[in-house]
């Protein structure tokens, strides 16, 4: 191989360039002067003989089509690079270095405190990181390969991803303590449907609900909306509507201390997976790999 080549180096900084928009928060991102971001990413150019960055007094830094190529390459590269590194830390059988982790908000409280120190346990090398949310934000943020792993109901996921089953969960109608089907074994959907809905509003429940009403030609009258899991159960608790959740918590109580009553749904829905996925473009770490295969031998529904 003749001719200069770049560095890993000059890689980051422009990666980090074109992520911030200027050589300024680049430098401050990666603790050096603009300056010295200016000289990586100049250099880069000069190695590849085109131009990455449009410089555009004081607008900052935008890429060039070249440097769109560039960054989304470096990106990938540069994990790669990063993983070789933990690869070769690893080679005395312990696993070592950064793990992601998005869980879907409601299932985030019961999912996550066991798995992350159940797993950091097992292997103290390993720097786990998490963020809850919606799901349409954990898929983005898997996407732009923010996330290593997600984990949520096997609703709506996009098509590029591969998932491990970890539990499976059944839809409960929830009612409060006074409600005319306190005592009923079980309650039909079209008994409910002139009764105020208290809708979770949290992508992608409120489409999975409207769902479980369509599929028998009904139509929910939607009282509340809102995205706390909590505050459903709250205002359930007080009669102010009834809703329909795949998580049933261990305590029947909303905050307030007040009696919640959970019921089949008859005539009844399939179970819906709780999963762990990932993109299916990525090959997963060993580190991921070892918390997915940790995760569907201590994860309980």
């Amino acid at each position: 191989m003749s001719g200069p080549m770049f560095t890993l180096r000059q890689l980051e900084l422009f990666c980090a360039a074109t992520s911030t928009g200027s050589f300024s928060s680049a430098g401050e991102t990666m603790f050096v002067t603009p300056t010295t971001v200016a000289a990586a990413v100049g250099e880069l150019e000069r190695v590849l003989d085109t131009q990455l960055l449009s410089r555009r007094r004081a607008q900052g830094v935008v890429p060039t089509a070249a440097g769109v190529h560039l960054f989304e390459r470096a990106k990938a590269l540069l994990l790669e690079a990063d993983e070789v590194r933990h690869s070769i830390s690893s080679n005395s059988g312990e696993l070592t270095g950064p793990l992601s982790i998005g869980c879907y908000s409601t299932l985030a409280a019961t999912v996550l405190p066991a798995l992350v120190q159940g797993f950091t346990t097992l292997h103290p090398r390993i720097e786990v990181s998490f963020v809850d949310g919606p799901l349409d934000h954990l898929v983005d943020l898997l996407q732009r390969g923010e996330l290593d792993l997600a984990i949520g109901y096997r609703v709506n996921l996009p098509p590029d991803v591969n998932d491990a089953t970890l539990y499976e969960s059944t839809q409960y109608v929830f009612l409060s303590a006074d409600h005319r089907f306190a005592d009923a074994e079980s309650v039909s959907l079209a008994s409910l449907v002139d009764e105020p809905l208290i809708m979770l509003d949290l992508p992608p429940s409120a489409t999975h609900t409207m769902d479980l009403f369509h599929q028998q030609g009904l139509q929910p009258t939607v009282g509340h909306r809102t995205a706390s899991f909590e505050l459903v159960r709250s205002l359930v608790a007080r009669g102010l509507g009834y809703s329909i959740l795949l998580q049933r918590p261990r305590f029947d109580h909303s905050y307030e201390g007040l009696p919640i009553v959970a019921k089949t749904i008859s005539p009844g829905f399939p179970p819906s997976a709780v999963v762990m996925f990932w993109r299916s473009d990525v090959r997963l770490t060993d580190r991921a790999d070892a918390l997915v295969s940790y995760a569907q031998k201590t994860i309980k529904g």
